[in-house]
């Protein structure tokens, strides 16, 4: 008999409830890396709002922390993809 997780993991690219979770798991890592990074200052001023074809959206009350994520972007989607053990986000936008 196989497990829950072996059905869900072979169905995981096919199903939308799947794409949700890995989408919440990302935002939830991206949340967690950026306050790791950054400080508690990340965790204040900006917030990781949707996930949606690889593109990690964030919106940031502070310009200069804007400026510092865009600066390390390629460090903190290796980090996010290496967390969740798959290529998950390509790039961060910021909403204006």
């Amino acid at each position: 008999m196989r497990s829950l997780g072996n059905i869900l993991g072979n169905k995981s690219h096919q199903s939308f409830l799947m794409r949700g979770v890995a989408g919440a798991m990302a935002i939830e890592e991206a949340s967690k890396i950026l306050i790791s990074i950054f400080g508690e200052t990340a965790g204040n001023s900006c917030q990781v709002v949707a996930v949606k074809n690889k593109i990690l959206t964030v919106a940031c009350l502070s310009s200069v922390l804007e400026e510092q994520i865009k600066v390390r972007e390629k460090e903190i989607v290796d980090n996010i993809n290496e967390k969740l053990k798959e290529a998950a986000i390509e790039k961060i936008r910021f909403l204006e």
